[in-house]
């Protein structure tokens, strides 16, 4: 998932996915909690409205005594007249001892249920549980959904002949409810009532919808504003982000043109070098090139190139432009402008990893090079490369001591030193450019150095 789309349409599909669980788990932890709360509420207001018929409606009598036919045949119709207005569809009175004082099927009278819950009951406790029950609307039948057991009787209670023939049975969803009997002198037996919940279930249900759909409409509509937000914000980081990289390639553009104007001015003061280090620049990127040296990299490397004889700004003029060759102690005081080099430009972080280029660019592979001796790979690969190409530079230069040589020669000499002067990695490189782009780049060629993203 996700595949072929961009960052808003990831986030979109993954804010619906998050979304659409939690909509979905609230909802339904929220129709949870008001079934039950619904059912709690609907316990409590049945045992309410049951208990305050005992003193008012029923007497006290109806569980002390025997009742004739007549009393409980009227008691009957005044059960049924009060009980059904809180949809009470089946009921049983219990006396003092626990047995059945009252109930629609004549046949319970005086039957003692081995229930515990009605003990509990007349000791004052009430209770509550969802049953399924048989009635026929009066009297109950049966309990639970098991027919093999109501078939055998086995919970089951024989309804009157009367009521059997007046209306056909059928399963309710009921809540029965165990309510001790309460008369000012105490406790005088319990009264088991069953409540059919279908018009509350129907309600509830009805509700718990009505939620889930509110909490479906809100969850599309934070979807709509978050995604909204999101595509937003995205929009105005990649414009930012456009910006500042236009901004840091101008500031890097301001910063080689800085670096190539300083390399200008090492020209002017070393005249026999001019064009020198640009020339580097070119050989060097080619030699980069075909090494695969990632492009980030290359550009420290080309700056190294530029400035690499910036420390010969402390070497003194009298030196730096002696025609001749310079004696010992000259030679002690030429060899220091690395060192200076990097020195001076260590205090800049843009240029700090350019400074280990310029200290080490007259290191040789076999270590007896300058300043700190290093040999092999101690030296870093810029430096190893930018010798090549300064060494190459500087045989196809004219000089006022001598001339220039061929590039062929001096390709002959860099090979020739493979392996002492120079690492053998970069000769095998170096020798496998095309004579075609050397000449181009050495004096007098048509080689484009302005153009090597270096100013």
């Amino acid at each position: 998932m996700g595949r072929g789309l961009g960052p808003v349409g990831r986030f979109s599909v993954a804010l619906a996915t998050v979304l659409a669980l939690t909509a979905a788990a609230v909802a339904l932890a929220t129709g949870l909690l008001m079934g039950r709360y619904v059912e709690e509420q609907t316990a409590e207001q049945t045992r309410s409205a049951v208990e305050k018929h005992f003193g008012t409606v029923f007497a006290e009598d109806v569980f002390m005594r025997p009742l004739s036919n007549d009393e409980s045949a009227f008691l009957q119709m005044v059960v049924a007249f009060h009980f059904t207005v809180y949809d009470i569809v089946a009921t049983r009175f219990y006396g003092p001892d626990g047995a059945v004082v009252f109930s629609y099927d004549p046949n319970d009278i005086g039957e003692r249920p081995q229930d515990p819950q009605i003990w509990k009951t007349i000791g004052g406790a009430t209770a509550s549980e969802r049953e399924t029950i048989f009635t026929d609307g009066r009297s109950i039948f049966g309990y639970g959904t098991d027919a093999a057991a109501i078939a055998s009787g086995e919970h089951a209670h024989a309804a009157t002949a009367a009521s059997a023939s007046a209306a056909p049975t059928r399963m309710v969803s009921a809540l029965g409810s165990w309510i001790p009997v309460r008369f000012p002198d105490g406790i005088r037996g319990a009264v088991v009532v069953w409540r059919d919940m279908a018009k509350i279930d129907e309600a509830v249900r009805s509700m718990q919808l009505m939620t889930s759909a509110i909490m479906a409409l809100s969850a599309v509509l934070l979807w709509f504003v978050l995604r909204g937000v999101y595509a937003r914000s995205s929009h105005e980081i990649r414009r930012r982000s456009l910006e500042l990289a236009a901004a840091l390639a101008e500031t890097e553009k301001s910063y080689d043109a800085t670096l190539g104007a300083l390399s200008n001015a090492l020209d002017v003061r070393d005249s026999e070098t001019e064009g020198h280090a640009r020339r580097v620049v070119v050989y060097l990127d080619l030699v980069a090139q075909e090494l695969n040296v990632p492009i980030a990299e290359r550009a420290t490397l080309l700056r190294g190139a530029l400035l690499h004889d910036i420390g010969k700004i402390g070497v003194a003029d009298d030196i730096l432009r002696k025609v001749g060759p310079l004696s010992t102690s000259e030679w002690t005081a030429m060899r220091r402008h690395p060192s200076y080099g990097a020195r001076i430009l260590a205090g800049v972080p843009y240029l700090s990893a350019v400074a280990a280029i310029i200290r080490h660019h007259h290191e040789r592979w076999d270590g007896t090079g300058y300043p700190d001796g290093l040999r092999g790979d101690e030296i870093p690969l810029g430096a190893r490369m930018f010798a090549v190409a300064d060494a190459f530079d500087a045989m196809t230069s004219d000089r006022p001591y001598r001339r220039a040589l061929d590039p062929v020669s001096a390709r002959a000499e860099i090979l020739a030193a493979s392996g002492t002067q120079f690492d053998p990695a970069v000769v095998e490189v170096f020798m496998e450019l095309p004579l075609s782009k050397l000449l181009e780049v050495a004096p007098g060629g048509d080689a484009p150095v302005h153009a090597l993203g270096v100013a």
